[in-house]
């Protein structure tokens, strides 16, 4: 940096007196000021980070988990009795809360689901002897899926020391959801007829309605499960809730 400025400065004393040596000298001086600035901004990031490591402390761990596991759940018992005896790092170690600096950091981590494919299965098929009432099946779609979820055990500075497998990428798990769609139905042929009561202007009605016939709905296109999963791969996604639930029943059964 040094040599920087003694280069600018010498390059200003060679230009003869005049405008332009005043413009040069402005942004000597302009750039003396930022890289002075800089070079403060770098000692003090430098003493802020060295001061912070210096305040570690070497006797205690701590472990970052979802919203999902509150403090006082059974998965904080479950990981602060087990992850101590296959990890030499945080054994006889303290565990302590947010407002600490410790040696090492227990961090989870999950990835996006894997789709593999969907499983439709038929559950039941709804027909009514009422015309006005169009026939329906219900189905059930599973979806079967994969994702990865570990616990990465961090030093101070951030580096990785230890990844802990929660769940692997060679697993499959399913979710499913029961959806009703609509059954092909063909127009009925209208055969009955009935009185339908008409009345006048003084709301007083007639003594004997016309017959008048029933006017069946049109015909209902049906849908197959396949066409129902092709629009609706979003909504049979697994969600956050359902891999977190299995992450849940694994610990559980440490």
């Amino acid at each position: 940096m040094e040599r920087i400025i003694q280069w600018l400065l010498s390059t200003a004393r060679q230009l003869p007196p005049g405008k332009d040596r005043l413009i040069l000298d402005y942004k000597t001086t302009r750039m003396k000021n930022l890289l002075s600035c800089f070079f403060l901004f770098i000692c003090c990031l430098s003493e802020t980070t060295g001061q912070r490591l210096l305040n570690v402390d070497t006797n205690k761990y701590r472990i970052d988990l979802p919203e999902y596991w509150k403090p006082g759940n059974r998965v904080w018992k479950i990981l602060t009795d087990k992850l101590p005896l296959v990890c030499n790092e945080i054994k006889d170690k303290e565990l302590c809360g947010d407002h600490c600096n410790p040696l090492y950091t227990i961090v989870f981590e999950m990835s996006a689901p894997v789709i593999f494919d969907h499983l439709p299965n038929h559950i039941s098929s709804i027909y009514t002897n009422n015309q006005f009432v169009k026939p329906s099946e219900i189905w059930e779609i599973q979806t079967r899926y994969g994702f990865e979820c570990s616990l990465l055990l961090r030093n101070e500075k951030g580096v990785i020391i230890t990844r802990f497998i929660l769940v692997d990428t060679n697993e499959i798990w399913t979710v499913a959801k029961r959806v009703t769609l609509a059954s092909y139905s063909s127009p009925p042929i209208p055969t009955n007829s009935i009185r339908r009561a008409r009345y006048n202007r003084n709301n007083v009605p007639d003594a004997e309605p016309a017959y008048l016939p029933i006017m069946p709905q049109a015909a209902q296109e049906g849908e197959t499960p396949y066409a129902y999963i092709n629009r609706n791969r979003e909504k049979l996604t697994p969600t956050y809730s359902d891999m977190i639930a299995v992450v849940d029943r694994k610990i559980n059964s440490w």
